[in-house]
């Protein structure tokens, strides 16, 4: 009796130690290398990105400086309302025309879906501008054409006017602009 209630005492022994001992160690075993596949991969990811980046990097020294300045001015990282309403004014000058009555519109911050919109992880953020102009039909015409070529990324968003018997017109013009924020 003696000879099989050791070996089943030692059995009962060697279950109670791998409960109590060793299965929580494989248990944190288990955790630790769970972890290590999460960190790796995260590893994995970092060096694609830096990989895309470098490759961003290049494509963006290889642009001329020329470049670089007409795509900072398509879309700016910040608002220069002064830099825009002399973009605008010079591109009615040709057309005898000038920028009067100018109003700037900032939106509030509070309507999110007026102000930004979400592309990429990059804000990007609306002003509205309203002015008027006078001169002919064709004149008109012609701005407008010159302003939608213009590299400055522009919307009419409402255009109105008035009238006299001289054939020249009051044009009130209001238009969107964006940037980066």
């Amino acid at each position: 009796m003696t000879r099989l209630i050791a070996p089943l005492l030692m059995v009962i022994i060697a279950v109670a130690i791998f409960f109590q001992f060793t299965d929580p160690i494989f248990a944190e075993i288990k955790t630790i290398q769970d972890r290590q596949v999460t960190l790796n991969e995260g590893l994995n990811n970092a060096k694609k990105l830096r990989t895309v980046m470098k490759g961003l990097l290049d494509q963006r020294n290889l642009m001329s400086e020329t470049d670089l300045n007409n795509l900072n001015k398509l879309l700016p990282d910040n608002v220069d309302n002064v830099r825009l309403i002399i973009d605008i004014d010079g591109i009615a000058k040709p057309y005898g025309m000038s920028i009067k009555g100018l109003e700037v519109k900032m939106p509030e911050e509070k309507t999110e879906d007026a102000v930004t919109r979400d592309r990429d992880n990059a804000k990007q953020a609306m002003v509205s501008l309203s002015f008027s102009v006078s001169g002919d039909y064709n004149q008109f015409q012609s701005f407008l054409s010159d302003l939608s070529q213009s590299l400055r990324l522009v919307d009419v968003s409402v255009v109105g006017f008035n009238s006299n018997e001289k054939g020249i017109y009051d044009y009130e013009v209001e238009i969107q602009t964006y940037w980066l924020k």
